[in-house]
């Protein structure tokens, strides 16, 4: 359930029955030319929204910017500073425990390394400040244990483009070659966009809505199963 599709009355007596509220983060961000600028939204909320009807949570409004590093120059990344992606994301969950969440997940659809150091950054001063269960992750956390061979993929490969496919396939348009990622060793370049040549990486070619859809149900699945777990709800 959305909690902004709530009236006020509607949201605070959903509040006192204690519901875990999942905050889903994406991106604006460039990921070639097949997938759309979405792509990183698309994946957390729909997860977001179908691991709340299976614990009965709340769906909290998504975030759709973040931090970026290789993708910042590429048209169509639209982005949040560092600290001002940790303000905001300690922002709103300030105001969701004000409103009585005491039971958190942040799932973020964009794995930068940056970014989620961002997010684990505004995560923990949140957990030292109140007494409330928060956990934190990026759906490919759980995507590569997906019994699937994903060596050289990545960003907008096989497996991401097979994911939109399967939740969005209206926006998804073909691609013919495999996207190459370029080291830059240890060196710290100004162009970091020059890792990614292709602006993807993988054989997004191979992609398929079938697999999407069963990589999509795993996540589903087993982020299901943590959440019963570490916050002790029914599924």
């Amino acid at each position: 359930m959305r909690l902004d599709s709530l009236s006020s009355t509607e949201f605070a007596d959903a509040m006192r029955k204690h519901p875990v509220v999942i905050l889903p983060i994406g991106a604006t961000e460039a990921h070639s030319s097949h997938l759309p600028l979405s792509t990183d939204s698309l994946q957390p909320e729909h997860i977001a929204d179908a691991v709340a009807r299976r614990v009965n949570g709340l769906v909290a409004p998504p975030l759709r910017y973040a931090f970026h590093s290789s993708t910042k120059n590429m048209p169509g990344t639209i982005g949040l500073g560092f600290d001002t992606t940790i303000h905001v994301v300690r922002d709103i969950l300030h105001s969701l425990i004000a409103n009585g969440a005491d039971k958190l997940v942040v799932i973020s659809g964009h794995a930068g390394s940056s970014h989620m150091n961002a997010l684990r950054q505004a995560c923990a001063e949140i957990v030292e400040e109140h007494p409330v269960k928060l956990m934190l992750l990026t759906d490919y956390d759980i995507a590569k244990r997906f019994p699937e061979d994903q060596r050289g993929d990545g960003h907008g490969g096989k497996m991401e483009t097979s994911r939109v496919m399967a939740i969005a396939p209206e926006l998804v348009k073909p691609q013919k070659k495999i996207g190459r990622y370029v080291s830059q060793g240890f060196m710290i370049v100004a162009d970091p966009e020059r890792s990614m040549p292709d602006g993807f990486v993988g054989d997004a070619p191979a992609a398929s809505p079938e697999l999407g859809a069963r990589v999509n149900a795993f996540i589903i699945e087993e982020l299901t199963r943590e959440i019963v777990k570490e916050f002790g709800v029914k599924a």
